[in-house]
């Protein structure tokens, strides 16, 4: 049987790639890996694909500056030299971080990630302040329940999404609103960036649209022993 090893990547998406899909993702990965002449290992039967899985999908329109995956390859490499030849071939906005091998068969990144953390900035508008922020973050923390509605199987359905809000903060410096969010992702459920900042604007008083705001997503997060740890430790 052949030998598969398995590397963990750790990359950036911003710029006009983070405009493109996850699919468009994964398929510029494999046209890099391509590129690159790694040997990627493929799954068996009528439609091959690379052996590649990614930690969870970005939203269109959101950067990613901590992203993860997981690729096989059927012969060994440098993670170094992997990084490199990856990185070479990558689009404009991809940038690769760091790779390094991973030993023994654990948990994939999708059943390992369990929070992110999100970084929103826009224009302050006239007349808003530090004081209005910290009362419309004070008053989000403060509610017990936070109802979004979302589309689910072609049916409306509303959706609690305050027991997945884990960390909320920001400030305002100099013309820049920054709000920082630390959110439920994976397996076990998904709080979106955008469903908080339209919280904000409609409830909290933030007089900036959701679709004005820049986001990114700087850190994914699995659970430690003793809190949540970077994908990249476990």
């Amino acid at each position: 049987m052949q030998r598969l090893t398995l590397y963990r990547v750790r990359y950036c998406k911003d710029g006009p790639a983070r405009f493109s899909s996850h699919l468009d993702m994964v398929r510029q990965f494999d046209r890099a890996a391509r590129r690159a002449g790694l040997p990627v290992a493929f799954s068996e039967g009528f439609n091959p694909h690379p052996k590649f899985s990614f930690a969870a999908p970005l939203p269109v329109g959101v950067a990613g500056l901590d992203e993860y995956m997981d690729m096989e390859l059927t012969q060994h490499i440098d993670p170094a030299e992997l990084a490199m030849r990856l990185d070479a071939n990558m689009q404009e906005g991809y940038r690769i971080l760091d790779v390094k091998e991973i030993t023994g068969r654990g948990s994939s990144l999708m059943a390992l990630v369990s929070r992110a953390a999100y970084r929103a900035t826009a224009t302050v508008p006239p007349g808003y302040g530090e004081p209005e922020l910290q009362s419309a973050i004070k008053d989000i923390l403060d509610s017990k329940e936070i109802f979004v509605t979302r589309e689910i199987k072609g049916k409306t359905k509303q959706v609690d999404i305050r027991s997945g809000i884990f960390r909320l903060d920001g400030g305002v410096k100099g013309h820049i609103l920054e709000i920082n969010m630390e959110l439920l992702i994976g397996s076990t459920g998904n709080v979106r960036p955008t469903e908080v900042l339209e919280e904000m604007y409609r409830n909290g008083g933030i007089p900036v649209d959701p679709e004005d705001f820049r986001i990114q997503r700087v850190s994914l997060y699995a659970e430690g022993a003793t809190g949540p740890v970077s994908l990249w430790e476990v």
